[in-house]
């Protein structure tokens, strides 16, 4: 809601924020009247989520919606980059006859997550690797502009009220509202467009039962969208349209391809189960040139955001648990309920050790195939079995990476921090001193001083932070004290926000999330195993020095 607030417009009077309930409670009542915002609520949730969006469309009249999820915090130039679509087609429609004119459907920015997804953290990657959503939305969404046939997501759209209305609303016989939604306008022939530019970022799922969760709503829910919707039958959908969102449905049944690639060669090797009969050389000719080009064209046509080594990875850590819901869903045996993703959850390690049930019996497999292998290979002479030993040894690895992932690992930070290089002051005691932030949280600001001050450890400092939008006065205790490259790193906890609140919240929020935005390319296969046994073994240093130490 603060983001919200803090949008800029040309003319705010014609910006309305809604808070849209489905729970009726008084405390959130209260907060919209905190924030000067609109509260709305129904007597039922028929509908569920798309059910709440119609009913709030019912009762408002401006010409452009926003929407975003209770998680999504939008940056002050939200509007302004994405109403600007709207306006430069209406000028232009002005020369244009009926016949030619183009109508926009909605404008769809990147959902980015100012916390580490479950891959980046359970695997010790949060400084290595995107969030595993970064491909979908900055670009596959882009590339699907060429067709028109951009995926509406949910949340961090602008959409056309009129658009709306054409299609009776937002879907409400799917779980997955926003697909469905998305295709509608577009069969009703308007123009959508995705963007790249992050507007807005919210909370990735923590715990890996919420992650299973969502991701079996999304493809349950895409695959029931495909069946309700008639997308192969449509008339108002071109044959571009039709292939690209067929693909987004055959992309739920990765689970099942992703069987296969790992039981085929444990089917051979450990079980003497011959699957596919060929020569060495038509491996070579047929298999070869296929997986060199696929790994070359995915890297560079990602713009090195994903790998087809990432993609397998996250293909074989999820695919144990979306097989059936896949199946269920593919023979009409519907998910009923909508369910909201989980976001402040907790992992539980005792529990999440069953989901590793099945990655622990492939790799078991997978190591009998593997010795089988190599004692054929001396026994024989042949080289055949090279090409299976490659494919156990890239499925093992996948699955111990799996297994880590699935392992977990311990939350130790409360808050989110974001790098961030704001100009404060602190006060103490015994002085002013000037300096620069290294990162931000809620919790707490990390100052880089050229030199080194005396501050008492139970003192309460004054913190300044002053940016080109924000100003903020805090408080805070020193928390540790420790020499950079660039001075001396000084970290407060915050204890007070005096009236600042909402644009602390602003300097921490209202910039794009300071994770990888591409793969690190210095890091192989090796190092990722590496770094996952090390960090599991070795226990975390905490610097609780509060002097500087000269």
């Amino acid at each position: 809601i603060n983001g919200c607030v803090h949008m800029d417009y040309p003319d705010k009077s014609k910006v309305h924020i809604y808070i849209c309930d489905d729970g009726r409670r008084a405390e959130v009542r209260q907060l919209a009247e905190q924030m000067h915002v609109n509260y709305l609520d129904r007597e039922d949730n028929k509908g569920a989520k798309a059910g709440n969006l119609n009913h709030a469309l019912s009762v408002t009249s401006s010409p452009l919606i926003a929407t975003f999820d209770a998680d999504m915090i939008p940056r002050h130039e939200f509007l302004l980059d994405t109403v600007a679509y709207f306006v430069d087609q209406e000028i232009k429609n002005r020369e244009l006859e009926e016949k030619d004119r183009i109508k926009i459907g909605f404008i769809q920015t990147p959902q980015s997550f100012y916390n580490p997804d479950l891959f980046q953290f359970n695997l010790f990657s949060e400084s290595r690797i995107p969030n595993e959503q970064d491909y979908f939305y900055k670009d596959v969404q882009v590339a699907r502009n060429k067709s028109n046939c951009v995926i509406y997501g949910g949340s961090n759209t602008v959409i056309s009220r009129e658009a709306l209305n054409d299609v009776g609303g937002f879907f409400t016989k799917s779980i997955t509202e926003d697909f469905a939604t998305g295709i509608k306008i577009q069969q009703k022939g308007y123009i959508c467009y995705a963007i790249n530019k992050v507007l807005a970022s919210g909370l990735s799922p923590t715990d890996l039962k919420s992650l299973i969760n969502q991701r079996i709503r999304w493809g349950r829910g895409c695959i029931q969208t495909g069946r309700r919707v008639h997308i192969c039958l449509s008339r108002h959908l071109s044959l571009a349209q039709k292939a690209n969102y067929l693909a987004s449905i055959w992309y739920w049944y990765a689970s099942w391809k992703r069987l296969i690639y790992i039981m085929s060669p444990i089917l051979f090797a450990t079980f003497s189960v011959l699957v596919v009969k060929c020569s060495l050389i038509e491996v070579l000719i047929f298999w070869l040139p296929m997986y060199i080009s696929s790994n070359i064209s995915l890297k560079m046509m990602s713009r090195n955001i994903r790998t087809t080594k990432w993609t397998n990875l996250y293909e074989t850590t999820i695919f144990p648990f979306m097989m059936i819901p896949v199946l269920l869903e593919t023979f009409g045996i519907s998910m009923k309920k909508f369910k909201v993703t989980q976001k402040d959850a907790k992992q539980n390690k005792k529990k999440d050790w069953v989901y590793a049930i099945p990655h622990t019996i492939l790799i078991i497999l997978s190591v009998i195939g593997i010795a089988n292998c190599i004692r054929w290979t001396f026994t024989t002479g042949r080289i055949d079995y090279f090409v299976i030993l490659f494919w156990l040894f890239v499925n093992l690895f996948n699955l111990v990476m799996s297994l880590f992932f699935v392992m977990g690992r311990n939350a130790v930070r409360k808050n989110e921090r974001q790098v961030a290089e704001i100009p404060c002051t602190i006060t103490a005691r015994y002085g002013s001193y000037k300096g620069v932030t290294r990162d931000i949280s809620e919790g707490g600001v990390a100052v880089i001083i050229p030199y080194a001050f005396d501050v008492d450890e139970e003192e309460i400092c004054g913190i300044q932070l002053d940016s080109d939008r924000y100003h903020a006065a805090i408080e805070g205790k020193i928390v540790s004290v420790t020499k950079s490259k660039q001075g001396w790193c000084y970290v407060f906890g915050v204890t007070g926000l005096k009236d600042s609140r909402q644009d602390f919240l602003q300097l921490i929020y209202d910039r794009e999330p300071s994770l990888p935005d591409n793969l690190d390319e210095s890091l192989s296969s090796f190092d990722d195993l590496r770094l996952n046994i090390t960090r599991r073994v070795v226990k975390s240093d905490f610097q609780n020095r509060k002097k500087a130490r000269i």
